[in-house]
């Protein structure tokens, strides 16, 4: 009997969890099984999730503060009767956990960040009473593992780490033409820096435009961009513009949906985040023989090694930043054997059919059998909660 999946995400936009999310819901189409995906805020992958023939349900307009949200939630399981519960990111923890709790179906977990509010005990004793008894957590990363150990969010037997994986299929540079950045501002004959990622203090985009403010002193040729959408969009903005990086030098181009053709035309790929578990982002950026200067926290060390494959500097040291990826502009060359490097790491150890396999081997063993038919109707969705 074929399995029916709910995914319980934060929201639709570009993402390292979105991302991940598209993936397994092919990988369920390809094992015969029916998934559908719960989601507080709308984004453009809600096109390719409609794509892929499967049901979404927006949970509420106000986030995990409206308490329709659960209800919302557990009425979507009761109607369309999961066999397990996925959930991914904080929201969704709260919400799709508590409703797959009280509604008695098997539930799942995966800890994408290592998150610093984990280390308030406020928050992580409600993050931890709300979550309680889930039926398996997944750490993307053994640093996200262990981080979620350390603070007491489930214990260390409890957690599995299953890393994320990337398809090389895809992400192949030998196949991917470069995106065309001049509709975004870029000069043919500049550098091209950028950043990838939401707009969020998890990023650091601070540490980044001090970082780009020195390069345009000492790489003046190089431009840099600012890729995403999130909250500071205007706090980033008129932070860079206060370090002297005008609309000549750093662009932000909002959401960009063709990843792989975005990578293959960069010269550096920055990860300036404060924190990660295992970015996306980055594995996509190794798979594309990217030349990547990364802070070294989370799971990216484990991944990415100095000067083998990439270059990484201390979180919030824009000066060490700067250094890096002026080191990787300079010599062409070395770039480009980091790059090859990074992809061969990712070939040997991030395969995203290991990934799913061992996801879905999950599912498997905390599937209970369902009691009578399915319910009929028609997929539920909620398209205008209020």
């Amino acid at each position: 009997m074929s399995k029916r999946i709910l995914y319980v995400i934060d929201s639709l936009k570009f993402g390292g969890a979105e991302m991940l999310l598209l993936g397994l819901l092919d990988a369920a189409r390809e094992r015969g099984c029916e998934a559908h995906v719960a989601y507080f805020t709308p984004g453009p992958l809600e096109a390719r999730v409609a794509e892929r023939g499967v049901g979404m349900t927006r949970l509420s307009k106000k986030g995990v503060r409206d308490p329709r949200a659960l209800f919302r939630c557990m009425k979507l399981i009761r109607d369309w009767r999961p066999d397990v519960v996925h959930s991914h990111l904080i929201k969704s923890d709260l919400v799709g956990q508590t409703a797959a709790r009280l509604t008695g179906v098997p539930r799942i977990i995966t800890l994408h960040n290592t998150d610093p509010w984990r280390e308030k005990k406020a928050k992580s004793l409600v993050y931890r009473v709300l979550t309680a008894g889930a039926d398996a957590c997944i750490g993307v990363s053994e640093r996200v593992s262990e981080h979620v150990a350390r603070t007491g969010g489930f214990r260390a037997d409890g957690i599995q780490t299953i890393v994320n994986g990337i398809d090389l299929r895809h992400f192949d540079p030998a196949r991917s033409e470069p995106l065309d950045l001049a509709r975004y501002g870029v000069r043919a004959d500049a550098k091209v820096v950028a950043v990838i990622g939401s707009l969020t203090p998890q990023k650091d985009h601070e540490n980044f435009l001090r970082s780009a403010a020195t390069l345009a002193q000492r790489v003046p040729e190089t431009q840099f961009l600012v890729v995403g959408e999130g909250p500071l969009a205007p706090q980033i903005e008129a932070q860079a513009r206060g370090l002297g990086l005008g609309p000549d030098k750093l662009i932000l181009t909002g959401a960009i949906g063709e990843m792989r053709e975005l990578l293959a035309a960069l010269d550096v790929l920055v990860i300036s985040s404060a924190w990660e578990g295992l970015p996306m982002v980055l594995l996509e950026g190794m798979a594309m023989q990217c030349a990547i200067a990364s802070t070294a926290v989370g799971g990216i060390p484990d991944v990415l090694e100095d000067g083998l494959s990439g270059r990484l500097v201390p979180a919030r040291d824009s000066e060490a930043m700067a250094q890096a990826v002026a080191a990787l502009l300079a010599d062409p060359g070395a770039a480009s054997r980091l790059g090859a490097a990074a992809r061969g790491t990712v070939a040997a150890r991030f395969s995203a059919e290991v990934m799913r396999e061992r996801i879905f081997a999950l599912y498997d063993s905390k599937h209970r059998p369902r009691r009578g038919a399915h319910h009929q109707p028609g997929e539920p969705r909620l398209d205008s909660p209020n």
